[in-house]
């Protein structure tokens, strides 16, 4: 029995010994929670409010909504989609459904476009490399919405050097759904009217390629324009508005022409080709000049004008990331060398890829027009970018007569499109443009549109 006493003495002691050392942590434990555990400097910036704080808040009200679209309407939306197409291989099956050839150098793919307020279109996009040459491209964009809407471009590119390309472009398009709500900085929304036309061009193109932007090119060729009674959508036909004397004659309406022309454009753009950063400057300058010969057949005055103009940007990457923000102005002039300038032949505001995309095409028409355009583009997706546009500025008579701030109009437009080239880009844009500010400001233009271009 002594033997066993003796033995059960080690456990009893480790038990012991374990309970004084549990009572000794609990007893500890409660003494440090009772004192306050002093606050731990982890480098972060104190957090309090200062006049920069109180400053954003009505950007970040008036802003808002912008977020909401950006967030609720553009990324999360477009990021599953995202997700799908990448999981799914969507891209890759797509370009191999659509490419052809022994070196996959032919790619033909269907587009459609939808422009809210005029006829939509369908049609295809042919790319073909090494066409009847090893350093020739082809490039062929067609649209159509029936024989009154028809939109063809087919151009060629040959290589002579580096950097160095000739090429020739043939253009022809018909449409009847052409609007026109009268000429100057004050024309209403109200005066909405069609008109058909038909224009065809052929020129042969030079190009030389500075950088990965910058660019000089100079085209010469001949052009044509008839018009035809056209209309759509409901809206009166213009030669109807005009006999009833709802409003004055534009100017060369009804009167087509047929000559030559000549045009050159100077790009410079200090940016490079992404992945890198999206800040620089670019500068655009520009003219073109057309000789109208039809009239020395006819009897009828000879016309020939010029417009020339220009634009000059900056933009910082916010981040490196191609997070950019711009902010260009754009100038356009058009002036008669001897007779009238057409009104087809004016500078415009509106419509896809021109001044104020909050307006549809040919909106606002005059003898020159000034533009100031705030943007912000950020990358959705590699194929992708979001853009929000707000822009101001109207048209004005000859040489900027009759340009005074109050009369300034604004356009916005939210979207999304596609990093590819001009020519075959998808885009998705909602914008509203408003009436001159001393009428109101009221928005009084809504536009809509996705789809990819014809090239025209």
């Amino acid at each position: 029995m002594r033997d066993s006493a003796y033995a059960v003495q080690p456990w009893l002691r480790r038990i012991a010994c374990a309970v004084v050392v549990l009572v000794a942590a609990t007893s500890a434990t409660a003494a440090l929670a009772e004192e306050k555990r002093p606050e731990q400097d982890y480098g972060r910036p104190k957090e309090k409010t200062d006049v920069g704080d109180v400053l954003a808040w009505p950007a970040r009200v008036v802003l808002f909504p912008l977020y909401l679209v950006n967030e609720f309407v553009l990324r999360r939306p477009l990021g599953l989609l995202v997700v799908a197409v990448e999981k799914h291989r969507v891209v890759e099956t797509v370009r191999d459904f659509f490419t052809f050839g022994s070196r996959d150098q032919i790619t033909i793919y269907p587009s459609a476009l939808f422009d809210f307020g005029l006829l939509p279109s369908v049609g295809f996009n042919l790319s073909w490399d090494y066409f009847l040459a090893e350093k020739n491209a082809l490039d062929v964009h067609f649209g159509t919405w029936g024989l009154d809407w028809i939109a063809i471009k087919a151009s060629s590119k040959y290589e002579i050097a580096k950097g160095e390309h000739l090429g020739l472009s043939t253009q022809f398009w018909r449409r009847r759904d052409n609007p026109y709500f009268g000429t100057g900085p004050r024309a209403s929304h109200d005066d909405y009217t069609r008109y058909g036309s038909q224009t065809f061009e052929i020129a042969p193109k030079y190009t030389r390629n500075f950088g990965s932007a910058s660019y000089f090119d100079t085209v010469a060729g001949g052009r044509g324009l008839d018009f035809f009674v056209g209309t759509c959508c409901g809206e009166p036909e213009l030669s109807r508005s005009l006999a009833n004397g709802l409003l004055p004659s534009p100017a060369g309406f009804g009167r087509g022409y047929y000559g030559g022309f000549q045009r050159s454009r100077l790009v410079l753009d200090s940016r490079k080709p992404r992945p890198a950063e999206g800040s620089g400057v670019r500068m655009d300058v520009h003219e073109e000049t057309m000789f109208d010969l039809s009239g020395k057949n006819a009897g009828e005055s000879a016309r020939s004008w010029i417009r020339y103009g220009g634009s000059l940007g900056a933009a910082l990457d916010l981040n490196g990331k191609n997070r950019v923000v711009g902010l260009t102005v754009d100038a356009e002039l058009v002036d008669p060398i001897q007779g009238q300038v057409p009104f087809t032949d004016q500078v415009t505001i509106g419509g896809k890829g021109g001044l104020m995309p909050g307006y549809i095409r040919n909106r606002l028409v005059d003898r020159s027009a000034v533009v100031a355009t705030l943007q912000y583009s950020w990358p959705v997706w590699v194929y992708l970018d979001g853009i929000i546009q707000l822009a101001t500025g109207n048209v004005w008579g000859e040489h900027f007569a009759g340009f005074e701030p109050k009369a300034s109009r604004l356009s916005g437009s939210v979207g999304v499109r596609s990093n590819a080239e001009r020519d075959t880009a998808f885009e998705l844009t909602a914008g509203v443009g408003t009436d001159p500010l001393d009428q109101g400001f009221a928005v009084s233009s809504f536009r809509f549109l996705i789809g990819s271009n014809h090239g025209l």
